[in-house]
C-alpha cells in the first residue's frame, strides 16, 4: 500500500502557521491589556490606586510569556520547515524530533498558563485580575454629581480590556488545543514518511533485481 506523505506536511504547516497566527494575536491584547494597566493603576481611581495589593496580574503575564515562547519555537520550526538548503522533508526523523522538540514545551506551557489563569480568576473578589475587574466594571457609570474625568482617568477602555483579556485566555486554550493536534500530526506524518520511504527502497531492490 502506497502512502503520500504530502498531504500530512501540508496540515502540519497549515497548523503551525495557525500557531504562530494566533500566538501573535494572543501576545498583543496580553500585552496590551497589561500596558493599560500599569499606567493606570497609579493615578485612576477606577483602579484602586491605594489597593494595588487588591490586583493579581501574574496570570496576565504568563499569558504573554506563554505567548513569545510559542510564537518563537513554532515559528522557527516553521521558517526552517521551508528552508532549502536544511531539507527537512528528507530527513523525516530530524523534522519529526525538531517539531516535537518545538511543540512540547510550548504544550506544557500553555496548558499550566491556562490552568494557573483560570485559578487567579477564581480568587475573585477577594483578589481580582484584570479580566474579573474590567468585566465586573465595564459597565457601570460614575455618580451624577461626579467631576468628568479624562478618558484615561475612567472606565471607558474597561469593556475593551475585558474583551481583549478573555480573547488573551481563551486563544492561549486554542492554542493549547493545535500544540495537541501539531504533536499528534507529527507522528503521523513521521510514521507516512517512514513507510513511504520504506516503500520507495523496496520498490528500487525490486527495480534492480528485474533489470539484472
Amino acid at each position: 500500500m502506497k502512502i503520500n506523505p504530502a498531504p500530512f506536511h501540508l496540515a502540519q504547516a497549515i497548523i503551525t502557521g495557525l500557531i504562530v497566527a494566533l500566538s501573535v494575536a494572543t501576545l498583543g491584547t496580553s500585552a496590551h491589556t497589561l500596558d493599560v494597566f500599569n499606567k493606570q493603576q497609579p493615578s485612576n481611581p477606577w483602579w484602586l490606586p491605594l489597593w494595588p495589593q487588591h490586583f493579581d496580574t501574574q496570570g496576565m503575564k504568563a499569558l504573554v510569556a506563554s505567548s513569545v515562547v510559542t510564537l518563537v519555537l513554532c515559528g522557527a520550526f516553521l521558517v526552517a520547515s521551508f528552508v532549502p538548503k536544511l531539507a527537512l522533508r528528507q530527513k523525516y526523523t530530524l523534522r519529526a524530533l525538531l517539531s516535537l522538540a518545538t511543540i512540547f514545551p510550548s504544550l506544557l506551557l500553555t496548558l499550566v498558563t491556562v490552568v494557573w489563569a483560570h485559578i487567579l480568576n477564581h480568587n475573585a473578589p477577594e483578589v481580582d485580575t484584570i479580566q474579573t475587574w474590567t468585566c465586573k466594571y465595564k459597565s457601570s457609570q460614575p455618580l451624577p454629581q461626579d467631576i468628568k474625568m479624562p478618558s484615561d482617568m475612567g472606565n471607558a477602555s474597561f469593556k475593551s480590556l475585558c474583551q481583549e483579556s478573555k480573547f488573551a485566555l481563551y486563544g492561549t486554550l486554542t492554542i493549547f488545543l493545535l500544540l495537541g493536534t501539531s504533536m499528534g500530526i507529527t507522528i503521523v506524518t513521521w510514521l507516512a514518511d517512514k513507510w513511504a520511504s520504506r516503500q520507495s527502497r523496496k520498490e528500487g531492490i525490486e527495480m534492480g533485481s528485474v533489470q539484472s
